[in-house]
């Protein structure tokens, strides 16, 4: 039986994915659910697995080559030598059926064994995909370095020991990618391309509008304090972790804002069971967006513990899919850059965005005198197909409330 090995829908998103590697030779003994393709998309990098067992009989994509969902990567048989008889060719068609006993039969054609072929000895190199890119950024080639995983695959503390010991002056493999030389096109990666498509998708549909509040960020600040202080083992919780969970409480309370807009022939809203809260994390690789689950009833140790597991594991390029979809809204902060204030784009798929910039020291009028006061510029965009003016002011107003002294923080 010939046994098709599809590009998987790796998400609602995703449309598409690039070969990054090729984990097998043709010929070569798979093993059901064993790693044969790695594909990066805009959001991870993940293994294609072997749906059965059997040989590989053709391999039908190239390194670098980006693939629609539902198209064939490979094909797998049950034996070496089973005709491909009505298998989909790579063009869409047919495979050629095999001649009649009284057509002329061309000598058949020596395929080299797997075990002989030069890419197979890298091949069958047990590795995850978090550890392959490693390696391509270390240089380092992964036939050296010797796995700890199960079955002996590599992982990434491998790569990084295997890295952390290579001599200085070591020779290195080429970069996986090359920037391009001044005045010609640098082809974007999947990450890239998927924040140019997203970016357009939101400037060109979705009818947003900002509102800007000025918070007193004192009581922000003593509350970080005395949470961090609360937390003796694990990650402390930073101004981010309370800005996440006072965002979440602004949305419970206001549910229309939580809601999302969904197109079709009678378009409408979607509530959330959950407030899941998406964090914009800048990497290497480029933007991500990971999403602390349940920020609305979760405790700030919980979440500055998945928090910091979260931009981890992003920083790392170990973010799975999971990681990143069914948020509710995003907060993206640009204090650390010096930031003032600035406008967010609404992320597809949610209906609002929260842009923070730094804590600024102001004067403000105190009584009969002057003050100086930390303050933080907080900015919201909304759909406004799903949250009008009223809507949104109010949903700002509450956060507000709630940064200046009206959270009920949960530590």
């Amino acid at each position: 039986m010939i046994t098709e090995v599809l590009m998987p829908q790796l998400g609602l998103e995703v449309t598409e994915g690039t070969v990054v590697e090729l984990l097998v030779a043709v010929g070569a003994a798979v093993a059901k659910d064993e790693p044969l393709i790695t594909l990066s998309t805009d959001k991870a990098d993940t293994d294609v697995t072997a749906p059965a067992a059997g040989i590989v009989r053709e391999i039908r994509v190239e390194l670098g080559e980006t693939v629609p969902v539902g198209a064939v990567l490979a094909l797998i048989a049950d034996t070496a030598d089973e005709p491909l008889d009505g298998a989909p060719a790579a063009d869409g068609g047919t495979a050629a059926a095999a001649p009649s006993a009284e057509e002329p039969v061309a000598a058949p054609v020596t395929t080299v064994p797997a075990a002989e072929a030069p890419a197979a000895a890298t091949a069958r190199v047990r590795a995850s995909p978090v550890a392959r890119r490693a390696a391509r950024e270390h240089g380092i080639a992964l036939e050296s370095i010797a796995g700890t995983g199960p079955r002996g695959r590599i992982v990434l503390d491998d790569v990084r020991i295997a890295a952390a010991s290579a001599p200085a002056g070591a020779p290195t493999a080429a970069p996986a990618t090359t920037p391009a030389a001044p005045g010609e096109v640098e082809i974007f990666s999947p990450i890239r391309r998927a924040i140019a498509r997203r970016m357009a998708l939101s400037q060109r549909e979705v009818p947003q509008y900002q509102l800007v509040r000025e918070v007193d960020a004192t009581h922000l600040l003593a509350q970080k304090d005395a949470a961090a202080s609360a937390v003796q083992s694990g990650a402390r919780p930073g101004v981010n972790d309370l800005l996440i969970q006072a965002i979440a409480e602004a949305l419970a309370r206001h549910p229309d804002v939580a809601a999302v807009f969904v197109d079709g022939d009678e378009p409408g809203i979607r509530r959330p069971s959950s407030i899941d809260v998406g964090l914009a994390v800048a990497t290497d690789r480029g933007l991500v967006v990971p999403v602390v689950r349940g920020a609305h009833v979760r405790p700030l140790r919980e979440l500055a513990a998945d928090r910091a597991r979260l931009v981890d594991d992003a920083r790392a390029g170990r973010l799975k899919l999971e990681d990143m979809t069914g948020g509710t809204t995003t907060l993206s902060n640009l204090g650390g850059f010096g930031i003032d204030r600035f406008t967010a784009m609404v992320n597809p798929g949610e209906s609002s965005i929260v842009a923070v910039g730094r804590v600024v020291d102001r004067l403000v009028p105190r009584g009969r005198g002057i003050a100086v006061q930390p303050s933080l510029a907080v900015t919201m965009s909304f759909d406004h197909r799903v949250v009008d003016g009223a809507v949104g002011a109010a949903a700002l107003a509450e956060l507000a409330d709630l940064l200046e002294g009206g959270m009920p923080w949960r530590v």
